[in-house]
């Protein structure tokens, strides 16, 4: 008998962590739900999934607990917030090893314009999410500090004209 074609959820499949708690029906319904609105009560997330609140409630804590929620975040309009300018900037590093990874990491980190920062594959090393007040902002930042950095070969900028999506929240795939 022929098994099944797995169902495609859109997502590239990757081999589950070895420590990674198992997920639920239900605990995913409540992932989806927090997804869709982090400051629903857990009332209204216990009535959404079909469960009591309590026992809502405790499958929440859990997840926080097990890091498969790692917090809560703000969504905000950058012009409200002063942040006219929002870059993508690779990076090329030499003698990227773990001291220096180490260092990086810091310096990145402490670093407020730095939204976010991933080491990535393929021609440059790392890809930072950068956002300033305006280009002039973005200049000082990259000229007198980023691009001083220790360990830095290689620096490109390319500046966002118009944002189609932006999200921070990931697709969750059935397990």
């Amino acid at each position: 008998m022929r098994k099944k074609a797995p169902k495609e959820t859109g997502l590239i499949e990757r081999a589950a962590r070895p420590d990674a708690p198992a997920l639920d029906a239900f605990d995913i319904k409540i992932l989806g739900a927090l997804r869709d609105n982090a400051r629903a009560s857990n009332v209204d997330i216990a009535e959404k999934v079909g469960l009591t609140e309590s026992t809502c409630s405790r499958r929440i804590k859990r997840l926080e607990e097990e890091g498969v929620i790692t917090g809560y975040s703000l969504g905000l309009e950058p012009e409200f917030v002063g942040v006219g300018l929002i870059a993508f900037v690779t990076l090329v590093l030499e003698n990227f090893n773990e001291q220096t990874a180490e260092r990086f990491a810091r310096e990145i980190r402490a670093m407020p314009e730095v939204v976010s920062c991933h080491i990535v594959s393929g021609g440059y090393d790392a890809l930072l999410h950068i956002a300033a007040a305006d280009l002039r902002s973005y200049s000082e930042f990259v000229l007198d500090r980023l691009r001083l950095m220790p360990g830095i070969k290689d620096l490109r900028s390319s500046f966002v004209m118009r944002s189609l999506k932006d999200s921070a929240s990931l697709p969750i795939a059935r397990a």
